[in-house]
């Protein structure tokens, strides 16, 4: 199943930030290391063969050809030098791990303040407010985001920014960011995933704030290595220090190690017990050095960013804040939110319910509870009173926006002006004859279009509606559109690679992997196509709202109505283009 490697020896060491050794095993035959042994995987070394249960565990640091870098939290003993190793990854159950602790802190919270913070969020005390000091915003903003601006600064528990997509929702978290930091508070920014971080380090620091990340600098844009805490640090003057007392405990660990080598005389044996003792104070001296610096970096900072699981870390583990932001904070599971709630006296909430929910894949736990995030528990328990809905959308032309608002927000968008009429074909160097209509439906029904699923897959994927998707983007491609201002959202992943055969250098991905994103151009294959009506996930309309509001200047959505009519978002959705013009036959197509 290539989760497990062979034919392994340790080449050389090194020592990376936090003491950790890193060894680097080299593979026999410089044979390549294969996929799956990524930067952060969990892996288990073994000696190839070994009459005791030796093991150690570590975390790949970095992968090449034929070799394959290990960092080690405390030095392997010295066995991993002797002979070929084995390697194998583990499950990795530290974010599982730091959800149930989360739970067991928030349960024990039985006294005084704590007491009444975990009664907030339980529903059984009402959040208060306090009004705060006015002070000028830092950037203009429209009603609503000054409104929510304002409810987060004066909320002493929690309080919700209801975003829906392209209202500006980030603009609201970094003026509340700078807010806080004006009155001396500390500021935490978070959210689930590091892409959805690594937004919240851009708009922090572009409003002026010093900012720290915490994460792998693998896993944080390389543009935004300058704010990464382990970046930092290798320049900090403590660490330089400590970098040298780590390469003397190395050097003295070879030298012990030598001195076993050479035979079991009592001096030899002596020698390498006094110099593992030298190796063992030298690596206490350098990380008390490391831990002094980042902690002055931490403390130095107006904002710290990390994911949700990166809470329940060591680096954050003394630290307190008076503000936590939770982005994205409805694509989050309830047990990892309470870690952003556990740090910070005050916690805000931002995102959309009306658009992806957690990740849950277990079924049960879905249904007993785990699907809902806090946000959306929040809400059900305290209403309106805890939330700002924001209403002015700067992303879509108002034609593209007026069904998502009137079927998921109750018709309450309204498109800013420097949005609500741009075209699609204004980007065109050839527009003549061009269908310049903001939304369209182009309805397969009758063609023949049948879904169909590819052999050894257990996705979907609609060839005939490939086709039809892949001629239309192709049209708009040799009038002069960029590739980059196209892309093309299917529900199913046999679908996507259907169409990534068809159309090379276009954004081509799933309706998950679009969120958070837009384009001038969309394209959604919606896929389904069968005499029963059957829709499957379709039914999510949540998912479907989300790709449906992706698109700047023209949304165009393919389907077959035969198939999706049985629903109503979707009966309700069509009938919508035939009122507005929108509405498009594929045989008129061709």
């Amino acid at each position: 199943m290539g989760l497990r490697l062979t034919e392994l020896e340790a080449h050389e060491e090194s020592v990376g930030f936090g003491g950790r050794v890193i060894i680097t095993l080299q593979r026999a035959g410089n044979a390549d290391i294969g996929d799956g042994f990524d930067p952060g995987a969990v892996v288990e070394v073994k000696p190839k063969r070994s009459e005791t249960a030796l093991s150690w565990k570590a975390i790949v640091a970095r992968r090449r050809v034929g070799s394959i870098a290990l960092a080690f939290d405390d030095p392997p003993s010295e066995e991993i030098w002797n002979g070929r190793l084995t390697l194998t990854i583990l499950p990795n159950d530290v974010t599982y791990r730091r959800a149930r602790a989360a739970l067991a802190e928030a349960r024990a919270m039985e006294r005084g303040t704590a007491r009444r913070r975990r009664d907030v969020l339980l529903g059984e005390v009402e959040p208060r407010t306090t009004n705060p000091d006015e002070r000028p915003l830092q950037r203009p903003l429209n009603v609503e985001q000054a409104r929510a601006v304002m409810g987060c600064i004066a909320a002493d528990d929690i309080f919700l920014v209801h975003g829906p997509p392209g209202t500006g929702k980030s603009t609201v978290l970094a003026e509340v960011a700078v807010q806080a930091v004006r009155r001396g508070q500390r500021v935490l920014a978070t959210a689930a995933s590091n892409s959805a971080v690594d937004h919240l380090v851009s708009i922090c620091a572009a409003a002026g704030l010093e900012v720290v990340r915490i994460g792998h600098p693998a896993r944080v844009a390389e543009s935004l290595h300058p704010h990464v805490l382990d970046v930092r640090l290798a320049e900090h003057p403590d660490v330089v220090v400590a970098r040298d007392l780590f390469e003397q405990a190395l050097a003295a660990k070879g030298y012990a190690r030598r001195q076993r080598q050479r035979g079991r005389s009592r001096e030899r044996f002596a020698n390498a017990r006094e110099a593992n003792a030298e190796a063992a104070g030298l690596f206490r001296d350098a990380r008390l050095l490391e831990q002094r610096a980042a902690k002055a970096l931490l403390d130095g900072a107006d904002v710290i960013c990390a994911t949700l699981t990166a809470l329940g870390g060591s680096e954050l583990a003394d630290q307190r804040f008076d503000l936590a932001l939770l982005d994205e904070a409805t694509q989050a599971i309830e047990p990892l939110s309470l870690l952003a709630f556990l740090k910070a006296d005050r916690i805000v909430l931002a995102g959309d319910h009306r658009q992806l929910g957690p990740t849950v894949l277990s079924q049960s736990a879905a249904r007993d509870g785990l699907a809902t995030s806090l946000f959306v528990r929040l809400l059900e328990l305290h209403g309106d009173a805890v939330k700002v809905m924001l209403r002015e959308q700067y992303r879509m032309h108002e034609a593209i926006m007026a069904y998502p608002s009137a079927a998921m927000y109750g018709g309450e968008l309204r498109a800013h002006p420097s949005v609500a009429q741009r075209r699609l074909a204004e980007l065109l160097t050839n527009a003549e004859g061009f269908d310049d209509t903001p939304l369209i439906f182009i309805d397969t029904a009758g063609k023949g279009f049948d879904e169909e699923r590819p052999e050894g897959s257990e996705s979907l994927a609609n060839p005939g509606e490939a086709d039809l998707v892949a001629t239309y983007v192709r049209d708009v491609l040799d009038r002069g559109l960029p590739r980059d201002a196209v892309s093309i959202i299917a529900p199913y992943s046999a679908q996507v690679a259907a169409l990534k055969a068809r159309i090379d250098n276009v954004a081509i991905d799933t309706v998950d992997a679009f969120q958070g994103r837009e384009n001038d151009l969309v394209v959604v294959s919606l896929t389904r196509g069968n005499a029963e009506g059957v829709i499957g996930f379709l039914a999510d309309i949540n998912r479907m709202n989300v790709a449906m509001t992706r698109a700047r200047r023209q949304l165009v959505v393919v389907g077959d109505s035969g198939t999706i009519a049985g629903h109503p978002f979707y009966a309700a959705f069509i009938e919508h283009t035939q009122a507005s013009g929108a509405y498009r036959s594929a045989w008129e197509l061709g």
